[in-house]
């Protein structure tokens, strides 16, 4: 069954070890409010997957059609995605942070037969083309147009024809479809990530090499995709109280108190989510301040800054704590430790070493870029970077997904053709990201490509001079953009000790002194802003698209000619 190549395999190995140990607690949110919560051992669940197995062979879908699924974190949602999975019928996740309009344009271009959503959603169809030609189904009521999934598997499950033989996956081959994944960049149509069965169980066993895990691990992951690779492992995940959707407001005395109650071991989630529960711990005193149970913690997702690294490795002692680079077309990419990272005192976000899975090229392609033309690897070599050259970062692996879903135009931009090199490896995938390796092989990163600031054929990353900013007391975020000629400082102050101290503005000036004069800039325009716009997923990354907007809107924003070396 374990080579059978289909991602399933593993999990079914693991119900048939530990039957009776839990799989999965998850609560039930309204917004940050816990109403309920579920639990389900491997062997309970494993009999729901085949429930639902059975109902998809009722129903007549065969292995290639494609049913997009959108719920929140339940048992509904992994027994779906794993039944699924066993019969290679391919699960479509869409991320509804997208904003309706490109929800549409992923469900169009998903080419998926049905949905399985809430009622919430589900009973809006009329209003969404896109829908009208699926199947329908929700998890929780029925209507005119859909009807409720779980009554149809509970009528499977009652039949006395059905009985719960030993759950198994159909044979995949290393390109068949296994998950697409359509999430959406800044601008443009959704692209479709295409993870085979065999990318799937690739990216597991990279993280399982960059992660160990123990057998009596108790994961706490604010990432629900990870939930997939727990039951890959056979350890227990405790899910979060937290509206995922919206992780930075989490009430993390809360979430504290899960981690403690379920003597947690293992916790991940993006730097805004970890940073509300650091917070929250910095605040307690009588011995309440730290958690001693977790034994490892991992961020990812955005960069972390150093004062929230500082705060990690206090909040949590006995933790081995790293940060984790990657992105949903490779993951991982990199990793450092926190405390390597502190220790390091040279500009730039260090996301360390290399993982042993990943080939990586920085290649300055952006030379390259013409409007419809494809890259060759030949060019892409002869523009590679040199150690501690800045350039975009490009990856290549088995566990890096070769190709967006029926999408030419996104894979001619983004995926470019390997030549003499194993199928499974046989694209580079360009990351959008700028970095450079120092000499002990180190990944940094600089920027994104999209967000470096050229002025008279000078070049500025921004990472740095705003990892610089951010260390500053007075600063809670800043953003650096370049928008029609003009260079821009977004600063989104911590108002008590920038009112405590009248060393705002010259600790502005001086970090900015320092990374603009060489340049010739003489000035920018200063914005003060009272919450920095972050990414709808994560809420950890700057949403640079919002501020130039917000530029270009030219309303309710009052800038100011910030002098450099004025003071």
């Amino acid at each position: 069954m374990i080579d059978n190549g289909n991602f399933i395999s593993r999990f079914i190995k693991n119900a048939e070890k530990t039957p009776d140990k839990i799989a999965l607690q998850l609560p039930q949110m309204d917004g940050q409010t816990c109403l309920s919560e579920e639990s389900i051992s491997y062997a309970e669940l494993s009999s729901l997957i085949a429930a639902y197995k059975a109902l998809w062979q009722k129903k007549g879908w065969q292995a290639g059609d494609r049913v997009i699924v959108i719920l929140k974190p339940s048992k509904e949602l992994y027994a779906i995605a794993m039944s699924l999975f066993s019969l290679g019928i391919v699960a479509v996740f869409v991320d509804t942070g997208m904003g309706r309009k490109k929800i549409q344009m992923a469900i169009r271009d998903s080419n998926a037969s049905a949905i399985i959503s809430m009622k919430a959603l589900i009973k809006l169809y009329w209003f969404v083309p896109a829908l009208w030609p699926l199947q329908r189904f929700s998890i929780d009521g029925s209507g005119l147009g859909y009807s409720n999934i779980v009554e149809q598997v509970t009528e499977i499950i009652a039949e006395p024809k059905y009985n719960t033989r030993a759950l198994t996956g159909i044979e995949r081959s290393n390109t068949d479809h296994g998950l697409i994944s359509f999430t959406s960049g800044s601008t443009g149509r959704p692209k479709g990530a295409d993870r085979t069965h065999f990318s799937l169980i690739q990216q597991h066993l990279a993280i399982r090499d960059h992660w160990p895990d123990q057998i009596d691990d108790i994961d706490c992951p604010c990432f629900p995709v990870m939930v997939l690779h727990n039951l890959s492992c056979g350890m227990t995940t405790i899910m979060p109280k937290v509206d995922l959707a919206k992780p930075s407001q989490v009430n993390a005395e809360v979430v504290i108190a899960q981690l403690r109650q379920h003597k947690i071991t293992r916790l991940s989630g993006a730097p805004a989510y970890i940073e509300a529960l650091v917070n929250y711990l910095s605040q307690q005193k009588d011995g309440l301040n730290t958690v001693t149970e977790i034994k490892s913690i991992v961020v990812g997702g955005a960069t972390v800054s150093k004062r929230l690294a500082r705060a990690i490795k206090y909040a949590f002692p006995e933790a081995d704590a790293r940060i984790v680079y990657g992105s949903t077309e490779a993951e991982p990419i990199s990793d450092v430790s926190i405390d390597e990272y502190l220790a390091e005192q040279k500009e730039g976000y260090l996301v360390g070493h290399v993982a042993s899975q990943v080939d990586l090229l920085i290649s300055n392609v952006n030379e390259l870029d013409e409007q419809g033309k494809s890259i060759t690897e030949k060019e892409l070599l002869t523009h590679a970077c040199k150690e501690g050259e800045v350039g975009e970062i490009l990856v290549s692996g088995h566990h890096v997904l070769k190709q967006y879903i029926d999408n030419p135009t996104a894979n001619r931009e983004n995926k470019i053709p390997r030549e003499n090199v194993a199928a499974t490896k046989s694209v580079w995938h360009r990351t959008g990201d700028c970095g450079y390796q120092d000499p002990q092989g180190r990944l940094w990163l600089s920027g994104r490509i999209k967000d470096v600031i050229r002025i008279e054929g000078l070049i500025l990353q921004p990472y740095p001079i705003e990892q610089a900013l951010d260390q500053a007391d007075a600063i809670r975020r800043a953003a650096i953009i370049h928008y029609q000629d003009q260079v821009y400082l977004f600063v989104q102050p911590n108002d008590e000790v920038a009112i405590k101290k009248n060393l705002f503005f010259k600790s502005i000036n001086i970090i900015c002194t320092e990374y603009l004069s060489p340049l010739g800039l003489n000035s920018i325009q200063y914005i003060e802003i009272a919450s920095m716009p972050v990414d709808g997923r994560h809420n950890s990354k700057i949403d640079r698209p919002s501020l130039r907007a917000l530029l270009a809107a030219k309303h309710n924003i009052s800038s100011q000619q910030l002098v450099l070396k004025e003071f």
